[in-house]
């Protein structure tokens, strides 16, 4: 019992089902919210539907511009970011992929889990505010737990820690692009106005979840220097400075 109440603990456990968890409500959202609303993602999945939906028509490449965008970005996670978040990241865009295409046959089959929500005059904006709420969630859970989905998570997290930048300033900066970009490329205004929604909704989540530019700072004032530290950095992933003081 001991030993599997470590194993939960463990930090890779819970960057690894930190990033399942937040993949399959990202891919969700992307393909039964946002496609259906026909608005955008952010990041790099944002760049592949304009592509695949937009300029190709092909809604099942959106996975193979997926995986082909975020080879280098695998490769600045890890050099800037750390190993095993670069390989969390990778892993999580493999799993992406695999269910945005798997999601995207269920599309063709004609399953749609929110036939009976999104209706009525109201339905662009019911999808712009679920799509927000669940993209944010799908991207901040794994952010949380030390992993990511990905994409413009990886460039946004190494920006975010050397500069102590919000992270959700850089992706939203992002974003932004893209919401002009699909307006522009679908021709239509409205596109742009629900996307806009969806990006302040998926922002505010996204910023409730993710907290790890907001930076603590603690100090100790003690004798045990040495016990005190040790047991710090044993349970910690963080530096400690020590100051002598009389």
């Amino acid at each position: 019992m001991l030993k599997k109440v470590e194993f939960l603990r463990n930090r890779f456990f819970i960057s690894a089902f930190g990033m399942l968890v937040g993949s399959i409500i990202y891919c969700f959202s992307v393909v039964f919210v946002l496609d259906k609303g026909e608005f955008y993602a952010g990041g790099i999945t944002g760049i592949s539907q304009i592509l695949a939906n937009g300029i190709l028509d092909i809604p099942m490449l959106k996975s193979v511009f997926v995986a082909l965008f975020n080879i280098p970005l695998f490769i600045i996670g890890w050099r800037s970011v750390s190993k095993r978040f670069a390989i969390l990241s990778l892993l999580s865009v493999g799993l992406q992929v695999g269910l945005i295409a798997l999601f995207q046959l269920f599309v063709d089959k004609g399953f749609d889990p929110l036939k009976d929500v999104a209706q009525g005059e109201n339905s662009k904006l019911v999808l712009a505010v679920i799509g927000g709420l669940l993209c944010g969630a799908g991207c901040g859970i794994p952010l949380r737990c030390g992993s990511s989905t990905g994409g413009m998570d990886i460039v946004s997290q190494s920006f975010s820690m050397k500069t102590g930048t919000p992270f959700t300033y850089i992706s939203g900066s992002v974003d932004a692009f893209i919401i002009i970009g699909g307006a522009i490329i679908g021709g239509s205004l409205s596109v742009g106005v629900y996307t806009i929604i969806r990006l302040i909704v998926h922002v505010i989540t996204l910023d409730k979840i993710h907290t790890i530019y907001k930076y603590q700072k603690l100090t100790i004032v003690t004798e045990s220097v040495d016990e005190i530290s040790k047991a710090l950095i044993a349970k910690f992933p963080h530096g400690i400075t020590i100051f002598e003081g009389t």
